[in-house]
């Protein structure tokens, strides 16, 4: 009897360290299952990346622009390449005129006119050769009539030496005398030339880029106008830019070039919102940036305008001119703050315990969740905030701070298939 109990008894004890071990070995099964899916799950280093905050809108581009216009009919022949830039007095153009040379004549008339005028007023001005030594001549009889008191003649003395000084005035005050009559005749003799070989020639009158492409709005939004312009002058501006080609007809007052100042020009900003640049003062620094705006463009706010609650923003700028001086209606931003952010995923992010954030992998391995601020997002990706130097974060009302993502940090991309503590290999 006492050997079958001890019997009955080790069988127990067989049944109940199997029920155990079973036990164990369930226990580990399921532990591992989420590990086994989590191997090979794929991470990612957050990317560092300049979020900013910007105001999307349209600007219109103002030059300071000399437009050149056929003197008549005729060939159209291109000395100076197209966004070339030229100095004073370079050949930019040559016009072989086609029979009508009614403009050069009407030039020619008006150079005549002034000529005429001027070498009479040569004459005229040969009275100063004894202006000097005539009006000693009366000072001194006005000394000798006072000092023998003959007032009466020392009166009239004085009237004729009034006389003189107003002649001098009459004949320096006009304004043909600041003219140069070699300067004219000069003129008058190449125009005399050009009518009679039918050939012009057009030089730059200022140094500047040379353009082809006229839009028609060169004399609209011009920099004479600064002051003038508010957010009525985006109604109903297109681009009907018509380029002049070499060899091409044009006929008399055709525009067919333009010479560019590119050292300061302008850009008016529509403002849809006076609200959105409520920061913003005359004089300070503006940075652009945008779809029609080559990396960055920075400048100075010249003037707000203001209209109700819309305005305008006319901003100056002295670089980069060469990227623009052919555009005038651009689609761009005003970047009004940049930050430091990573850039991550967004299906990365999960929500834990009310807190946005995601799982990371340490470098033990093991499985951790990270709070995140979220600056600002776009359809694939969020950017987050670095946090302070020690990488923490302060999430809501609260003063605790909590650790968040460093540079790195390796982030999971799936993580409905881990959960915090795993160890992943």
């Amino acid at each position: 009897m006492g050997q079958e109990q001890r019997m009955k008894r080790r069988q127990r004890k067989k049944k109940i360290r199997f029920t155990l071990f079973g036990l164990v070995l369930i226990y580990i099964f399921f532990r591992s299952v989420p590990s086994l899916f989590a191997i090979g799950l794929k991470t990612e280093l957050p990317e560092r990346y300049k979020a900013k905050d910007i105001i999307e809108t349209e600007g219109i581009i103002i030059k300071e622009e000399i437009v050149f216009t056929a003197d008549g009919e005729g060939e159209i022949k291109l000395i100076a390449k197209e966004g070339e830039r030229v100095p004073v007095g370079a050949k930019v153009a040559e016009l072989a005129l086609i029979g009508d040379t009614s403009q050069l004549k009407e030039r020619l008339e008006e150079i005549e006119n002034k000529i005429e005028v001027l070498s009479k007023t040569k004459g005229e001005n040969s009275f100063n050769n004894s202006y000097e030594s005539n009006v000693n001549e009366i000072i001194k009889e006005i000394q000798n009539s006072i000092s023998q008191g003959k007032y009466g003649l020392a009166n009239k003395l004085k009237d004729r030496l009034s006389s003189y000084s107003k002649k001098e005035a009459d004949i320096y005050n006009n304004t043909l005398i600041g003219s140069s009559l070699e300067a004219l005749e000069k003129e008058k003799s190449k125009i005399e030339n050009q009518i009679s070989n039918s050939l012009i020639d057009y030089c730059s009158t200022k140094a500047g880029i040379v353009s082809y492409k006229i839009d028609g709005y060169e004399d609209k939004y011009s920099i004479n106008n600064l002051a003038k312009y508010n957010y009525s002058d985006f109604k109903n501006i297109e681009n009907k830019q018509t380029v002049i080609s070499h060899g091409a007809s044009v006929k008399v007052r055709q525009p067919i070039f333009k010479i560019i100042n590119n050292f300061e020009w302008y850009i008016l900003i529509k403002i849809d919102n006076l609200k959105d640049i409520d920061s913003f003062k005359e004089g300070n620094p503006i940075l652009l940036s945008g779809k029609d705006i080559i990396g960055e463009l920075r400048g100075y706010i010249e003037r707000i305008g203001v209209e109700g609650n819309k305005g305008i923003l006319l901003c100056r700028f002295n670089r980069d001119f060469y990227n623009y001086y052919d555009k005038r209606h651009i689609e761009l931003d005003i970047i009004k703050n940049e930050y430091d952010t990573f850039k991550i995923k967004k299906r990365c992010i999960i929500e834990k315990d009310g807190m946005k954030g995601v799982y990371i992998k340490d470098i033990s391995g093991i499985v951790k969740f990270r709070p995140i601020e979220i600056v600002s997002e776009d359809d694939e990706y969020a950017y987050i905030s670095t946090g302070d130097k020690n990488s923490y974060i302060t999430i809501g009302e609260g003063d605790e701070k909590f650790r968040t993502v460093r540079l790195f940090d390796e982030i999971l991309l799936n993580p409905a298939n881990v959960e915090e503590g795993m160890i992943i290999d």
